[in-house]
Parts: C-alpha cells; structure tokens; sequence
C-alpha cells in the first residue's frame, strides 16, 4: 500500500521490476514495505476493522471536470481528457517529483550514442509490455507514436531530427541540438498507442486501465482494470467518471453516495449532511483558464490590439469566487507563479478601461469594424463547453469586458463534442479554453499557450535547443495568442474509505492509484 500522502505531494507513478505471478499479480511499491503503509495509514485514519492491506476489488464513482472529447492523447488538450489519458495510454517517462522524471515504458533514461554525427540518444524500452488487446509493444510502435506527436505538435518535439527502431526494445533519437529529452517524452501527447494511430472511438493503449464504455447520453466514462499492466494491477475493478452540467447536480449526487468522488462539494445546500463524512485533497495550481480567438471575425480577433484591449479591459479581481473553494490566481501571462510567471498587481487584476480603449482606437486604424461608426453593429460569440459551468460565469465576466468596449456579444454553451469541433475549426470568435502542464516547467507553458493559439512563433527558438523565457513573454506580449485569466488548482472531496487519491505535476487526479481501505463513516450518528 502507498505511504501516506501530503497534499502538496504528486502522485507517484508505478514501474515494475517484477516477474509476473498471474494476471492479478501484488502491484509494487514506490519506497516503503506492507508494514510500514499500513502502520502509517493507521496512524492518519484510524483502526479499520483489523485490514492489514487494500484489496483488489471494488468501484469507485467519481468525476471528470468536464466532459471528455478525445481518447487521441495527442490531441488531449482539456482537463478531463488530460485525466482519460492517463488512465488509458503511458508514455515513455513520467514526471516524478518536481523538476524530476522517471522511466515508465522506457527502463532507463535516455543515454548518448558516441561517435554519432549529430546528438543522439539510445533509448532501451522495457520488455513485456502489452496492449489491452493481448499485443505485445514493440519499437515499431514507439517510433510512430512518437512521429505522429511530432508533426501534429509542432513545438513539443521541435528539436527531433531522426526517430528510428534500431531493435525490437531499443530506439534511437536524432536531436538537432542537446535537449532535456526524458522531460519531453514524459507529456502526455507522446504516450504510445498501438501502431502510432489515432485510438479512435475504440483506443487500445497500455495504461493501467482499459476502456469499457463511453455513454455520453448519461455523461460517464467506465473504465476497467487492465489485469497485464506492466507496472501492475490497479486495486479497483472499475472506475466510473461522471460530468455534470450543474455544480449543484455533481454535489447532490455526493451528498446520496451515487458518486464517491466529487470536485463540487459534499452537499447541495449549505448545512446539509452527506451520507458518508468526506476528506479532502488539492492539487497544484496547474490548470490555465484562457481566452482563445477564432476566424468568424478574423479580423477583428486576430487583431493584436484589439486582443490587448480585451486583456486590458477584463476585470480578473473576483475569479476565485467562480470555483467551489480552491486556490485561484488571476493571470495575465501563461506561466504559473511557481515557474516564474510572476503574480499580478491588484491594479492590473481590476483592469485598466482607459488603457484598453487606446488599445481599441488602435485596432481601429487596420479594422474597420471596429471604427467608431461601425463598432455598433459588430456581434461577437463566445463559446463556452456545457459540461464545465464554471466556463459560463467566467464568459459573462469576458462579455462584460467587450461591452465596456462597446461591443455586444452573445454566449454559445455548446456539448462538449460540438465546441470542440468549432474551436479546432476556428469557427468561432472566442472561446473559454483550459491547459494543464507541470506547474515547475515554464518553457512547456509557453509552447502549450502559444500552440492553444495556433501560433507558431515559438518553434524555432525549440528547435534550436535554446528556449529563452524572457523572449518567449516578449512574444507573447506583442502577439497574445491567447488571454490568461486565472490559475486553479482541482479540489477533490472523497469519501473517507477511499485512499491514494492525489495529483501529478499538471494537477491531474491520479485515479491510478484508489484503492478502498475499511469502511466509509456515516455523518448520522
């Protein structure tokens, strides 16, 4: 069983060095024994009816942040995809404590071919490992995975020359210059899918769990234990992950025991008592709410003034109260506090009218229909995804910001499928957006921002191997791919049998990790 955790603590990822004893094999350990976990969970929880380890049994029902549009972890973009991504596919390493990363389907980390002509490393995978289907990876696999993330997403392995199978387990990468490779392959977009495809509708990957069923009329995602994991069996036998278009509708659903995981809280109305008294946990502040710009009026929004003008003109103080209670920081760059992104000044967090309507008069001069007799027949649309209604208030603060500019606009709240479809699309004007990266790693902000504006201004300075954060927010400021509002970390209630529940670098659930330990403690006497 795992120790103990803190809250502030990512969640360790598990690699296997053992031999396998049958499909439901003792998943391992990341430091301590049998013994020392259990006297250290007694410590916290208390006696739990003489158990001396967690079973491999059980569902748990929990929920997602929003409604999962993709199972391609290339194309993951949301939280809620970022979360089925991981429960689905692995990728080669796996940030491990900040700053830290560690071999996953990789067994070491990358190391330099000598003699080669240009930088090049040699990349051993494990032995062993299969798909959900049966099948077992191999090179092959890897390498077109990993080609596929690279023309798709342009930056994240923009130093990458070469990829090429140089044995059934071994690959070689080619780099243009010296890079922290081990950090790049640890994304999410460079998991392994079978073949290198898009997974489709129907995804075959290696992760601890395998899909079972994705109903979206009754918003829930069920996933099973994959009983070959590498890296070992998961303790649930089933994961089921619930979206709600409704705040109150997610913490009703707690307060009757019809889910046991909840990011709304544990009741609907204030004093009332959930079934099953909850513990809480937080994850880092690593998901970026922002505002992203279409094509529907290309002009108009892809204007840089005019997007400095709505930057200027939105009113970020308040933001934290959108959310059920966790931390909040308002942003105007996209890079977290704790990677160096600053926090902003009260004065910039109230927002600055006169500043913004220079910025308009600006855009003025190259778009007319933002000219002083035409600016009031232009309608704008921002879109919002249905499954997160915290997206619609944050939508009503950004019409706000365009009415003071004197521009009208009408909020579009849209299935998940649907928004996702006209955001890639470009068919829209704007639209509330969200990215998670490790909260520590600032040139992979930058790269996710400007990549989540489809701009790719960045793409040589990653190429080079020389990423330079002081000219990527130079950038950044002179072209506004997007608008930062806010960082929030993910609070999770869950009830108190349920333990391992915490959070990697990106904020991201580890749902890997649940287990069921004792029984749950009634609130009623």
């Amino acid at each position: 069983m795992p120790p103990a955790r803190d809250l502030s603590e990512i969640c360790p990822k598990r690699v296997s060095t053992q031999t396998r004893s049958g499909a439901r094999r003792a998943r391992s350990l990341t430091s301590v024994g049998w013994g020392v976990c259990v006297i250290a969970y007694l410590a916290v929880s208390g006696p739990v009816a003489a158990e001396t380890r967690p079973k491999y049994a059980g569902k748990v029902e929990g929920t997602l942040l929003g409604a999962p549009v993709t199972f391609d972890p290339i194309a993951a973009r949301s939280h809620p995809d970022l979360v089925v991504a991981e429960l689905l596919f692995d990728p080669l390493y796996r940030m491990g404590a900040p700053g830290t990363v560690q071999p996953h389907l990789a067994a070491a980390v990358p190391v330099p071919v000598a003699g080669a002509a240009r930088p090049t490393v040699k990349v051993q995978l494990r032995r062993g490992v299969r798909f959900h289907d049966g099948s077992q990876l191999t090179a092959s696999d890897v390498v077109a995975s990993l080609e596929r993330a690279r023309v798709q997403n342009k930056w994240l392995l923009a130093a990458v020359s070469a990829i090429r199978a140089v044995a059934a387990d071994e690959i070689e990468i080619e780099t243009a210059a010296s890079v922290d490779l081990a950090t790049l392959l640890s994304q999410p977009a460079t998991s392994i899918t079978k073949g290198g495809r898009d997974p489709g509708d129907k995804p075959v990957g290696t992760g601890p769990y395998a899909l079972e069923a994705l109903d979206r009329a009754k918003a829930r995602l069920t996933v099973k234990a994959f009983d070959d994991h590498f890296a070992g069996r998961v303790y649930l036998d089933r994961l089921v992950l619930h979206w709600y278009t409704a705040a109150s509708a997610e913490a009703g659903q707690y307060e009757t025991d019809a889910i046991q995981i909840s990011s709304r809280g544990t009741a609907v109305y204030a004093g009332s008592q959930p079934t099953y008294r909850a513990d809480d946990v937080e994850g880092p502040k690593a998901l970026l709410v922002y505002v992203g710009f279409g094509r529907a009026h290309a002009a108009v929004t892809g204007d840089p003034d005019f997007r400095r003008a709505l930057d200027q003109a939105l009113v970020r103080n308040g933001l934290a109260a959108l959310t059920s209670g966790e931390h909040v920081t308002p942003a105007s760059v996209p890079v977290p506090e704790e990677a160096g992104g600053g926090v902003l000044s009260p004065a910039v967090a109230a927002g600055n009218l006169s500043a913004a309507q220079a910025s308009l008069a600006a855009a003025a001069r190259r778009v007319p229909a933002l000219a002083p007799d035409r600016i009031g027949s232009l309608k704008l649309e921002i879109l919002v995804e249905e499954s997160r209604p915290d997206d619609k208030d944050i939508a009503l603060r950004v019409a706000r910001a365009l009415l003071q500019l004197g521009i009208a606009s009408t909020i579009a709240t849209l299935p998940a499928p649907q928004y996702a479809a006209r955001v890639r699309d470009g068919n829209a004007d704007l639209w509330i957006g969200q990215l998670a990266a490790p909260v520590m790693m600032a040139p992979l902000w930058w790269g996710h921002a400007f990549a989540a504006g489809r701009d790719d201004a960045l793409v040589k300075s990653y190429a080079s191997g020389r990423f330079d954060a002081a000219a990527a927010k130079k950038l950044f400021e002179a072209r506004l791919p997007i608008v930062p509002l806010m960082f929030r970390s993910i609070k999770l209630w869950h009830r108190t049998d349920i333990r391992g529940l915490a959070f990697d670098a990106a904020g991201v659930p580890c749902f890997a990790e649940l287990f069921l330990f004792g029984s749950p403690r009634s609130t009623r006497r």
